[in-house]
Order: structure tokens, then sequence, then C-alpha cells
């Protein structure tokens, strides 16, 4: 884990309101010839339960510190993972991504995959990055400003090569939010190379919890094949400032298998969100099992679902976080 503030308020701000987040942090993505994953990005690698690998994903080439596996994430085969990360990856309070950090080819510290989950072997995760890798993106938070109920910091669901993939134009991203002052937060939507496709001030109810980011009907499509990086930040005490805690990840819409597309027909949104995980499309699985769990709180299969999703990729702490209104 990591502790560090950004450079300056200028720079913040020029993070989210221009190209220049990727430049500040030296973070360039080139895609691969084999695969339309990033190079480099933030993030270590890490896997779940309720996310299975499939066959068709490769896994980290190089992994040390106790390889384990889940239930709920399957790994589609088409989805390389990281190539290389250093530093045990971690998710949770204060980590502040360095500039230098790249995504990772190589994993230490404990790689991890899961069943519900399979990640595509052609898709490719973002294959560089070093440092200690984490989805926290408190990047510090300030004790006198956060709740003592649950993490004190923003943590993004998503596997720890903070990575997924998702089918829809619109997919909707979700993020676990500390206790806070803060109302507002920024979301701010990048292409690879760092030009804004979307962003936008969202509402925040200082309650900690899990909260969806849904992209709206006005915000641009998301191109299939194509990677993109999103970032959210506290405007804590209503600005941005040199430690504005945010977090980030990157995304890459697919297009669904013929098998996939057939089970997106039927109403069982549990087999569903099971489909989603087991094609490796995270973004769509989680999104899928927490509208379940939102809409059926108190149905002890599906909490037993979502508990084990997370816990599959490494988020136990928030397994029992409430889940709030979706944003957008």
């Amino acid at each position: 884990m990591r502790l560090g503030y950004l450079a300056s308020t200028l720079g913040l701000i020029a993070l989210m309101t221009s190209g220049m987040w990727n430049s500040a942090y030296g973070i360039t993505f080139t895609p691969p010839i084999d695969s339309g994953a990033p190079r480099q990005a933030t993030g270590g690698a890490s896997r779940g339960n309720l996310f299975t690998p499939n066959s068709r994903n490769a896994a980290p080439r190089q992994a040390t510190g106790g390889a384990s596996r889940g239930n709920l994430f399957t790994p589609n085969s088409r989805n390389a993972a990281p190539r290389h990360a250093s530093g045990g990856a971690s998710r949770g309070n204060l980590f502040t991504p360095n500039s230098r950090n790249a995504a990772p080819r190589q994993a230490s510290g404990g790689a991890s995959r899961g069943n519900l989950f399979t990640p595509a072997s052609d898709k490719g995760a973002p294959q560089e990055a070093s440092g200690g890798a984490s989805r926290v993106g408190t990047y510090y938070l300030n004790p006198s400003i956060v709740g003592a109920a649950g993490p004190a910091a923003l943590i993004a669901l998503l596997p720890q090569s903070f990575y997924g993939t998702t089918v829809s134009e619109r997919p909707t991203i979700m993020v676990y939010i500390p206790t806070t002052n803060a109302e507002e937060a920024v979301f701010s939507l990048k292409d690879e190379a760092g030009n804004t496709q979307y962003q936008t001030t969202i509402p925040v109810s200082g309650k900690a919890g899990v909260m969806g980011v849904r992209l709206p009907a006005d915000a641009p499509a998301l191109a299939v094949g194509k990677n993109y990086q999103w970032f959210l930040a506290l405007k804590v005490d209503g600005k941005l400032n040199p430690s504005t805690p945010y977090v980030d990840g990157w995304i890459q819409r697919i297009q669904p298998t013929a098998e996939l597309a057939t089970a997106m027909q039927q109403r069982d949104a549990l087999k569903l969100a099971t489909a989603f995980g087991k094609s490796g499309v995270w973004y769509d699985c989680v999104e899928t099992l927490a509208t379940l769990h939102t809409s059926q709180p108190n149905n002890a299969t599906i909490v037993k679902q979502w508990e084990e999703l997370l816990s599959s990729v490494s988020l136990k702490e928030i397994v029992k976080a409430p889940l709030l209104a979706s944003a957008n």
C-alpha cells in the first residue's frame, strides 16, 4: 500500500478536466497487436470467486505469493491478465498511485482467481504495472473527514488488475464510497490517449456504501474493442485539492459470444450474472448481481453469491456494505 498526494490542485484539475491525466502520471497505453488491452495501467493482478477465468484467457505469466482461485468469477481466456506486477496487491485504505506506476506484466504478492468470473483470453488486461497494486483509491482520506463505518477508502469493484469488460454501450461502474463530508464527486471517462469522452458531477450522500455510476444516454457509447479509463474523485469540503481522494479503473466493451447472447435472452437475473461471470464480463456480472441484491436484500442465496463474488476478488472488507442508489 502506498501513501501519497497529487502534486497540486491545478494538477488534479488538469487530470479531471483534460487529456493530461495520463501524461501527468506517465501512463500511456498502447494496445498490443494481438489484443486491444492497454500495455500500461495502474493496478496489480488478482481475481476472485464469482469470476472464473475462462481457458481462453491468459493468466499472469509470472506470479508469486500463493496463488488461489475462487468460485464466482471466471476470467475468459481471451482476456489477458497482467504479465507482471510488483509489490503486494491491496485494496486497503491509504493508497495513492505513483505517476511511475504502470499496469503489470508479472504479478507478485498473491494472484488469485475464481469461479463466477472467467476473463476472455484474447482480451488483454493491462500488461505492465509496477509498484504495489491496489484497487483502493483513497489515496489518502484524512481520518478527520472519514466516518468510522467501513474502510476509509474509495474502492473500485474490480479484480486487482483494475481491468474488466462489458457488453454494454453504457455500462454501470461500481465503487465503494466511505463515509465523508463530501457532497459531490467528479466522474470522468477517457480514452487510451487521455482524451475526455465524458465527464460529470454526481451527488453523493456522505454515507458509506457501494454506488453504481451509470453512463447516461447522453454519454457517448463505448466502442467495441477500445479501452477506456475512468476516474472518480470526491470533492471533499466542496472542492478538489492536492489531497483529493480518487479511484480509477479500466474498461473495454466486447461483443458477446453466441453462447452469452443466448443467455442474455433469459430472465433469471442470477443465471444471467453467472453467464456474465463465466464469459469473463466483469462489469455486467457485478452490476447484475448488485441489482438483484438490491431488489431482494433478504434473499440468503443472493446475499451469499454477492459476498462470494466480492470475496473472490479480495474485496471481503466491503461485502456487508450497503448498496446505495445508482448515480446518473
